[in-house]
């Protein structure tokens, strides 16, 4: 499997920091249009892929289709192969100063059928929705709030150029 990008690493990051091991899966939905399906926050005033992380006991696959039934309200659910992965090194969101090697892979995904989202904790402070957008309108549209103070936040600076990396490889070798 292709890792997507290079690593992105949050600033500040000490030299001898000792990391958690963070994985989480992510999901690619492409339609008919040359659209993806991504969440917008309307807290953040961004676009991120819908997925998550793995909890203790679940495989990858599971673990999608979990996060994609909470965030998508996804009932049938067809996760057809892994397109590629990213690695980050960032701090965790609680401000504790831990720090994390995360590692996501993103999988081509087909919804066939939707029902109600079922958000938790900070999915629903954020504001979730999905929409489907052009990878090209996502990437413009997360480059003009990348510098704001809601993504300069300790945890936050990897999420929108790790999300840029993956628009960017879909558009170059998928649409």
């Amino acid at each position: 499997m292709k890792q997507i990008g290079d690593i992105f690493i949050e600033p500040g990051i000490p030299q001898d920091a000792s990391f958690l091991e963070r994985r989480t899966v992510r999901a690619v939905i492409l339609n008919d249009h040359k659209e993806v399906l991504m969440l917008y926050s309307k807290a953040f005033d961004d676009y991120t892929f819908p997925g998550g992380g793995i909890k203790v006991m679940e495989d990858q696959k599971q673990a999608l289709q979990r996060e994609l039934h909470e965030e998508l309200g996804a009932l049938q659910i067809e996760i057809m192969k892994p397109i590629g992965y990213t690695i980050e090194k960032r701090f965790g969101l609680n401000g504790s100063g831990q720090v994390y090697l995360q590692s996501s892979t993103y999988y081509l995904t087909k919804i066939h059928q939707f029902g109600s989202t079922s958000f938790v904790g900070r999915e629903q402070e954020h504001g979730l929705e999905s929409k489907w957008i052009q990878p090209m309108d996502a990437i413009r549209h997360n480059q003009k709030v990348i510098k704001d103070i809601h993504h300069q936040k300790e945890g936050l600076k990897t999420v929108l150029p790790r999300e840029e990396a993956v628009l960017k490889y879909i558009e170059e070798n998928m649409l």
